[in-house]
């Protein structure tokens, strides 16, 4: 080997120890560093009650302080987040995919927190099939949201036409989700496909039943045994800086949704003195119908797809045009 070869072969060496202190140097610092603060968003209702527990008993995580707000929707919690307002986040799963395909450094998908909840209420109690519902309108809560392409797959999937015709089931979004409890216990319609806590509010006004459950009419049609109805986000800059403290937070986190699913009681009064959008004597009823539930991103996604398919199928745009890639899922 000549000088200038062993000149090379020397500098390559410092280059590559350099590289490896910088690297070690950047790793023990991640390690070791933390958070100021962490800030969280639920949405009113059922995707935030299943966290109930956290803002009751605020957990220490790294030293980092943690605090809690409740949004009314995800139309209030996005832009906040996007503003970096809030760290982490509750979102349906298609509004998260579709923030994710506009910018893609904006979240991350880190868990499913909810599974799939939406029941066909009915006050007629010969319906036990979707045959029984040729000729009916069928109201369903939220037009263009998870009830509606739900109920609309699954009546596909199995030959049912939601067009014209005699045999038609014709779907009807003019009823507000709010209201609908109250419109089919008054007898104003027979037939509303929605999710909780207002499938429980209707049932236990007592003129009313769940004739169909669409989970297990989802799966019998597309072979998962159900589909997610609430993700929980992170704002990708934050996961991706602070990856020690996201992890645990996650874990307090599903903590919290398996204590409410134990204690449906303690939780409800929670749900109410946190102000999470239901009194007591509600939640306590609808908890056990809402199948919360904590899958990691990684085990999710198979559910998670399935269900934007739906989507992309009915409203590409509703979940921005494609299914996200890889690193939309926190690892």
């Amino acid at each position: 080997m000549n000088s200038v070869s062993k000149k090379i072969v020397c500098v390559l060496c410092a280059l590559i120890v350099s590289g490896g202190l910088f690297v070690s140097a950047f790793a023990a610092k991640e390690k070791t560093a933390a958070p100021e603060s962490i800030n969280m968003a639920v949405l009113n209702g059922p995707s935030g009650m299943c966290f109930a527990w956290l803002f009751e008993n605020v957990p220490q995580v790294n030293n980092t302080a943690v605090s809690y707000e409740v949004c009314a929707s995800p139309d209030v919690l996005i832009p906040k987040m996007l503003k970096g307002e809030i760290d982490i986040g509750i979102l349906p799963p298609n509004a998260a995919a579709k923030i994710y395909a506009k910018q893609p450094d904006s979240i991350v998908l880190v868990a499913v927190s909810g599974l799939g909840m939406l029941n066909l209420v009915s006050t007629d109690k010969s319906v036990n099939s979707l045959e029984d519902l040729k000729g009916k309108t069928v109201f369903v809560a939220g037009q263009g949201s998870t009830p509606e392409y739900v109920f609309r797959a699954i009546l596909e999937k199995n030959g049912f036409n939601t067009g014209d015709g005699k045999d038609a089931i014709k779907l009807d979004f003019s009823i507000p989700a709010s209201e609908m409890a109250a419109a089919i216990a008054s007898g104003k319609i027979e037939y509303a496909v929605m999710p909780e806590p207002f499938a429980t509010v209707a049932v236990s006004k007592g003129s009313c039943w769940r004739a169909l459950d669409l989970q297990t009419l989802w799966k019998s049609s597309f072979d998962k045994d159900t589909f997610p109805m609430t993700a929980v986000v992170v704002r990708k800059e934050f996961a991706a800086k602070y990856p020690k403290t996201v992890r645990a937070f996650l874990k307090e986190a599903e903590k919290a949704v398996l204590w409410t699913e134990q204690n449906p009681k303690d939780a409800a009064a929670l749900v109410e003195k946190h102000t999470l959008g239901l009194k007591a004597a509600i939640a306590e009823k609808a908890i056990p119908n809402c199948a919360f539930s904590y899958v990691p991103s990684k085990e999710a996604r198979p559910l998670i797809e399935e269900l934007l398919k739906v989507f992309l199928n009915y409203a590409p745009e509703s979940v921005g045009g494609r299914l996200p890639d890889n690193p939309f899922y926190f690892e």
